[in-house]
């Protein structure tokens, strides 16, 4: 009896080392409590509230720097939202509802890394413009984008996200964006993905989108008819302008347009 006693005992200290403290109270036992009325730790900052072992409690973590966008109302969401608009994500992203879908679809985030969307953003694939924002400003775009992921409508499973598919540069020499273009510029197409090995000058995704960041002029998005005199002449829109003219006959001009169209879901 006395030995049966002394094994429940052990089985049951076992399962409580397991189980651990309730969530949250881990953290707690290093950091200092703040935004209580979030409740737990875990909340915010995710990771295992229930562990006092550094490892185990930080495993996906997410920083405060990127967990702004749990907090209603933060000043830090609303400066991402800003600096996302400027800089035209939408021209590729779809992002609270707006934008095109040329690349991952933003409003599918809701629950994902934000740590790997950080990354993501400072370390951009092919084809992604390299914004060099430094650390803050890439915190405030990620909180946004998360922000935005969390009050979307949800989604299911029958949407698909779209994959773009990038090929060999040679299988496209051919091709008039990158033979007149591509040396300067990139561009993410919805028919033939990437086009375009160019970095000197600005990546034309989306640009005859609503969200493209520079217009042709103030208040003047850009259009074929647009595009077409900037290609004749680009000093005759802007006297500054450092780009060449590129002379292309109308049919020409004309063929650049459907690469430079991106279709809108809104």
């Amino acid at each position: 009896m006395v030995a049966r006693l002394a094994l429940l005992i052990l089985i049951a200290a076992l399962l409580s080392a397991c189980v651990g403290p309730p969530p949250g109270e881990g953290c707690r036992s290093c950091h200092r409590p703040h935004h209580a009325e979030k409740g737990t730790c875990v909340s915010c900052h995710r990771g295992n509230g229930r562990s006092t072992r550094l490892a185990i409690a930080h495993y996906r973590l997410v920083p405060a720097e990127l967990s702004h966008f749990t907090i209603p109302g933060s000043v830090r969401v609303e400066e991402g939202k800003r600096v996302a608009e400027r800089f035209g994500c939408r021209r590729c992203h779809r992002l609270g509802e707006k934008g095109t879908r040329l690349a991952a679809d933003l409003d599918r985030l809701a629950g994902d890394d934000p740590v790997r969307l950080f990354e993501a953003i400072r370390q951009p694939v092919l084809f992604m413009p390299d914004f060099r924002f430094d650390d803050r400003r890439t915190a405030d775009v990620v909180n946004a984008i998360m922000a935005f992921a969390g009050a979307a409508p949800a989604q299911g499973t029958a949407a698909v996200p779209l994959v773009v598919h990038f090929e060999a540069v040679r299988a496209k020499e051919g091709n008039l964006f990158v033979t007149k273009c591509g040396g300067c510029h990139r561009l993410l197409t919805a028919g033939e993905g990437g086009l375009g090995a160019g970095t000197v000058a600005p990546n034309l995704s989306g640009l005859f989108s609503p969200f493209y960041p520079t217009p042709f002029k103030p208040d003047e998005p850009w259009t074929p008819e647009r595009l077409g005199r900037w290609l004749d002449n680009p000093r005759s829109v802007r006297p500054a302008a450092l780009m060449s003219p590129v002379p292309l006959t109308k049919e020409e001009k004309a063929k650049l347009v459907p690469f430079l169209r991106a279709d809108l879901e809104n």
